[in-house]
């Protein structure tokens, strides 16, 4: 059975966040900073839809930003209007995945990235140059269907053998009780720097390589699997049978992005599969990658639907929550959250010099309300 991943679960799970309105963020697993902040909207008009990638460009005034159910990339002028760097010309294909290096944009045009699209599932990576040439790297797809790197772990109730308790479970998003990671491919961001792009692919669980001089794609790392235990409380609101009490649940671990820190490892937020809002819990987290030995570290947890994240100068690690109205801040050299900034449904987060860039109203709702916001660090 093939695993409802973040491009199915976004349009669903974010309309119903817009139309139910969520209450304002939390800092119950932190602190919220209160001190006052200026908070500018580069006001586009019209507005954007699904806005969930960002990029900043070489010069103060350029950020690009991901249509991706519009299937646009678009460069925001200072005065707020768009100008089209890319639009595919296939109806019902995704662009996404932005990012820079340089002069050149990169970026995802993908399609049939899910178990009910008939497309087939295809995820390039393309560069455009400045002078507006756009190459196709490498179909991410292709690597995942040939070596789907977590098809050897097992996802839901790992540990649960007996054949009658799990044939009363009911699991989340019509999965399996238990299962193996299928061939799936979303390549939901990128990072780029002089020889590598790094894809975080939200349908493989993994990180991916793509050599700028071969296009070869290599996996980097798979994502650990998110765990949930399952208490009394929760088995009986998911209704759950009593014999998974105590048992944990292992949920895909989707990979939303990743950033190249000056340490040379990779960070990566993640949530879970099948549990992308918070009805499991607040389940999103960041993990540090090395990008040559696959060693894996948690940096910290309790994210309400981590979908985007950006490093500052100074090491500190901010995260957009979807599902909490915020903008989340993990101190240099520490495993604290806090909350930073209170907005609307935010999609991604990037930082260039002092200056935080986010896109709010995010979810792929109509008529569309997406807006960058930019944040002075202090």
């Amino acid at each position: 059975m093939k695993s409802t991943k973040l491009y199915i679960a976004l349009p669903i799970a974010l309309g119903m966040v817009l139309t139910s309105g969520i209450a304002p963020g939390n800092a119950a697993h932190g602190d919220h900073d209160s001190r006052p902040r200026h908070v500018e909207t580069l006001t586009v008009d019209p507005p954007l839809f699904s806005p969930l990638s960002l990029a900043t460009g070489r010069h103060n005034t350029e950020v690009y930003v991901t249509q991706n159910f519009a299937g646009t990339l678009d460069r925001i002028t200072e005065d707020g209007d768009l100008r089209k760097v890319y639009k595919t010309a296939k109806k019902g294909t995704e662009v996404g995945a932005v990012s820079r290096f340089r002069d050149t944009l990169y970026f995802m045009e993908g399609t049939g990235a899910g178990e009910h699209d008939p497309a087939p599932n295809v995820q390039v990576i393309k560069s455009r140059s400045d002078d507006g040439r756009v190459h196709d790297i490498a179909d991410v797809a292709k690597h995942e269907a040939k070596h789907n790197p977590d098809g050897k772990v097992t996802y839901g109730f790992r540990h649960v053998d007996s054949k009658s308790c799990l044939d009363q479970i009911k699991m989340p998003m019509d999965r399996p009780d238990k299962y193996k990671g299928s061939v799936d491919s979303h390549a939901y961001a990128t990072a780029v720097n002089r020889r590598s792009i790094f894809v975080a692919d939200a349908g493989a669980n993994a990180v991916f390589r793509i050599n700028k001089d071969s296009e070869r794609v290599r996996t980097v790392a798979v994502l650990p699997a998110t765990k949930v235990k399952i208490t009394e409380e929760l088995a009986r609101e998911k209704k759950l049978p009593d014999c998974v009490i105590g048992e944990r649940l292992y949920l895909e671990p989707v990979p939303t992005d990743v950033e190249i820190g000056d340490d040379g490892w990779l960070y990566v937020s993640t949530l879970p599969g099948g549990a992308e809002d918070t009805s499991w819990g607040e389940l999103g987290a960041v993990y540090k990658v090395h990008p040559w030995t696959r060693k894996t570290i948690d940096i910290a947890d309790g994210f309400a639907g981590a979908t985007g994240l950006a490093l500052s100068r100074r090491g500190d690690i901010y995260v957009a929550e979807m599902f909490g109205d915020k903008i989340s801040v993990v101190r240099e050299g520490s495993e604290r959250v806090r909350t930073f900034l209170k907005t609307k449904v935010p999609g991604a987060v990037e930082i260039k010099g002092r200056t935080l860039y986010a896109t709010m109203n995010a979810a792929p709702q109509m008529p569309a309300a997406g807006q960058v916001i930019k944040v002075r660090l202090r």
